[in-house]
């Protein structure tokens, strides 16, 4: 209500300053211009009052989202550094998609599978069993560029909170 109120003085200060000096010293006006000046004065505030509220009200609604944005922000996983993967298996799916499964050389009990839905300059097409992919994280964090043994990047794998936040569905 601080807010509210300080836009109110602040209001009420503008009018007094905008107003003539004759129209200022009210106790020698005459009936007809007190009256006059206090009906623009009402209807000023009836027109502008909702403008005024709705103002204030959407921004008490975005201060109060802005730290839960800031959480969700921060609570969400950036991609980190992993190893590089030996490609185990490509499969053809029968969409037209590919599966490829990885392997980390270092820990053999380790195994992630990727998968290429059917397009067109598909990145699967060119892997094969034995190569090694190379996982770099973006900048941002929001995941990771998949590079072979060249350093020929093939694709963008999201986080799975990037995949979830994305306005795309194609990576």
């Amino acid at each position: 209500m601080k807010r509210t109120f300080a836009l109110s003085l602040l209001a009420a200060a503008l009018l007094a300053t905008g107003l003539p000096a004759s129209a200022q010293d009210l106790s020698r006006a005459s009936p007809v211009t007190s009256s006059v000046l206090a009906t623009s004065v009402v209807s000023l505030a009836m027109i502008t009052a909702p403008v005024w509220l709705s103002a204030l009200g959407v921004s008490e609604l975005h201060d109060a989202s802005m730290p839960h944005n800031r959480a969700a922000r921060a609570a969400a996983k950036k991609a980190g550094p992993l190893p590089p993967l030996t490609v185990e298996r490509v499969a053809q799916q029968p969409d037209g998609g590919y599966r490829v499964d990885l392997r980390n050389p270092e820990a053999p009990q380790d195994l992630a599978v990727m998968e290429w839905p059917a397009r067109a300059d598909n990145p699967a097409a060119g892997v094969k069993v034995g190569d090694v992919l190379d996982f770099k994280p973006t900048p941002a964090g929001a995941g990771w560029t998949v590079a072979n043994a060249n350093g020929a990047a093939l694709a963008f794998l999201p986080t799975t909170t990037a995949a979830a936040t994305s306005m795309s569905e194609r990576f």
